[in-house]
């Protein structure tokens, strides 16, 4: 269930997302790029399956960034949550896990300060900070990073 709300979430992001127009009332550029995405770079710049599951492309993250896909940058918490929503959301939705104080997004340490590329990496495998200190401990707290 917690996985269909999710999809369905983040295809409302997706697909209501605000669009501009100029004063003729026509779209103007909504930085409509395509990227021809070849082989070796789809095996370079892996997406996770839950991503590559709603097909997204390099632009539906890397925003503004051009069609250079060399030249993209992280794109930080903003780029993350503009689809996840505000990291007190996050920590809302994690909620039932505070009960054995081992919710991620909203830790004993950092509460909901932490960067979401602390844990979260789209283009390699993510890691889990926690069981940096709590190795033992993790495997029964929570699941796979995603």
């Amino acid at each position: 269930m917690k996985r269909l709300t999710l999809t369905a979430l983040l295809l409302l992001c997706c697909f209501f997302t605000p669009i501009s127009a100029n004063d003729n009332g026509k779209k103007s550029d909504l930085n409509i790029q395509k990227i021809t995405v070849s082989d070796e770079l789809r095996a370079k710049h892996t997406l996770k399956p839950h991503h590559e599951h709603l097909a997204f492309d390099c632009i539906d993250c890397h925003t503004n960034q051009g069609d250079d896909p060399s030249k993209f940058k992280n794109i930080k918490d903003e780029g993350c949550l503009s689809c996840h929503g505000t990291k007190k959301l996050l920590a809302q939705r994690l909620k039932f896990m505070d009960t054995l104080k081992a919710n991620p997004h909203n830790s004993v340490h950092d509460g909901p300060t932490l960067y979401c590329d602390e844990c979260h990496f789209e283009h390699k495998p993510s890691i889990n900070m926690c069981s940096e200190c709590h190795e033992h401990e993790v495997p029964q707290w929570m699941g796979v990073t995603p």
